[in-house]
């Protein structure tokens, strides 16, 4: 009679699965921050030309003709 060794392992191994999952939201993960840290980029620009546009109505508003 043949006996054949075979070593268990200690800790599971992920499944194939699991490990896709893990990824998946990893990466859906990443690439939200990333497009956030891009919107967040724009904001500067957005708030300088909205206060431009404040400015500039203040201005025109001063101007106006009184009777």
């Amino acid at each position: 009679m043949k006996t054949h060794v075979q070593p268990i392992p200690l800790t599971p191994v992920a499944t194939t699965s699991e490990s896709r999952l893990v990824k998946s939201a990893a990466l859906m993960t990443f690439r939200f921050l990333r497009s956030a840290i891009d919107a967040a980029k724009t904001v500067p620009g957005i708030v300088s030309e909205a206060a431009s546009d404040v400015r500039e109505a203040w201005e025109e508003s001063n101007s106006s003709p009184k009777p």
